[in-house]
């Protein structure tokens, strides 16, 4: 599986939530198998920490947090001027808000050269783009055999 990770499901990590148990099996299968892939917009972190402190953890915690999530097989990609102009007209051609144009934009740019299967989030408002992006929920998503050893570990990382 190739998946984009919009925000709303990797700050799933970081705090206990539904299907929190879900993202962190994904990472590890992100980590640890051949057959997993996963990226994200370099923006995300920013939307991560965003949570966290919305959230009420302290400054040291979140850029632990962070650091974590930079640690993990998740491909980062930059915020490019093309970027910025597909979600300019992701926002004049839909109502949708300019952090989800971002990702959208983020997701159609690379979605081929990374061969990307879907973009997983849990946030509603993307599925307004349904004939942009294919998007897949946690609920939709299992990681069959990714080891409940990595699992084990990955929680104690992350906190959980």
């Amino acid at each position: 599986m190739r998946l984009y990770l919009e925000p709303s499901v990797l700050v799933k990590l970081f705090k206990k939530e539904p299907d929190s148990g879900k993202m962190i099996d994904i990472v590890g299968a992100i980590d640890e198998r051949r057959d997993w892939f996963g990226c994200t917009s370099r923006w995300s972190l920013l939307e991560v920490a965003r949570a966290l402190k919305k959230d009420g953890k302290p400054k040291d915690l979140i850029e632990l947090n962070v650091k974590e999530l930079r640690r993990h097989r998740i491909a980062l990609i930059d915020v490019t001027r093309a970027i910025l102009s597909n979600s300019e007209s992701m926002i004049a051609l839909h109502d949708i808000y300019a952090s989800d144009a971002l990702h959208a934009a983020t997701f159609t740019s690379v979605a081929s050269r990374r061969r990307l299967d879907a973009m997983l989030s849990d946030d509603r408002h993307f599925q307004r783009l349904g004939r942009i992006v294919k998007v897949v929920t946690l609920n939709e998503k299992s990681v069959n055999a990714a080891g409940s050893s990595s699992r084990r570990g990955l929680e104690s990382r992350f906190g959980k």
